[in-house]
């Protein structure tokens, strides 16, 4: 297997993280108040209602301990509410994580090898998934999250913890980044070891996205693998 499961849910969490994001400078940005900070996640609750499907382009930075240097990239990415989501990574590797909420997809062109995960099997890998997904409906977020609010004239950011140990293992820390008007602009993601990514995303809009963006077919002669079995 190429990459740790932890490492395996970078696409994932970036995809779903998008849905709230806030861009503006957190040393004069005010904490909003527990009924404030309600009547936030309510506004977001009813954006996605009204526009459930999301669409960017990035730029990307990760570090590494295990890393000399950062590691740059960029892409695309796109999802409808709750659990479809695509990633496509153009350089310096290229690669797609795609879901239409039952299956995710892997794919590296390069190698043309494709990754199958079969989602609502394993416990560990569906309740991250939930907690990650609770990042997108906002339904269920203060059960998988503790979590506080800032706002300045630039727009919101969220400063999110995960409560429960599995979680943890994926991810220790997490900030979002939106504007006035909700559309997002940056995460940063503070992984275990303290690994690091950074995303910043351009020409973010919300519209309807044709549901065969969210499909996966493995070209022919994929090598194909089940990491967590079929």
């Amino acid at each position: 297997m190429r990459l740790t499961l932890s490492r395996r849910f970078f696409p994932f969490f970036v995809c779903l993280a998008i849905a709230l994001m806030a861009a503006g400078a957190a040393a004069r940005a005010q904490e909003l108040a527990p009924a404030e900070r309600t009547t936030l996640l309510q506004q977001l609750r009813d954006i996605h209602a009204r526009n459930p499907a999301f669409e960017a382009t990035f730029t990307e930075e990760r570090t590494s301990h295990l890393l000399t240097k950062p590691v740059f990239s960029e892409g695309s990415v796109a999802f409808s509410v709750p659990d479809k989501f695509r990633r496509d990574v153009k350089s310096p590797s290229p690669s797609m994580t795609i879901s239409n909420g039952h299956t995710m997809w892997i794919y590296y062109p390069a190698f043309n090898e494709v990754e199958i995960y079969t989602l609502g099997q394993r416990s560990f890998f569906d309740e991250s998934l939930a907690a990650l997904t609770a990042g997108l409906n906002f339904e269920h977020i203060d059960e998988y999250y503790n979590f506080r609010a800032y706002h300045d004239a630039a727009g919101y950011r969220l400063d999110l913890t995960p409560k429960k140990p599995t979680l943890r293992r994926v991810v220790e820390e997490l900030t979002l980044y939106l504007s006035n008007d909700f559309l997002p602009t940056r995460t940063e993601i503070t992984l275990p070891k303290g690994d690091h990514l950074s995303t910043t995303y351009h020409n973010a809009r919300r519209h309807p996205i044709p549901a065969s963006e969210f499909e996966f077919t493995p070209p022919p002669g994929a090598q194909i693998t089940h990491p967590l079995g079929k």
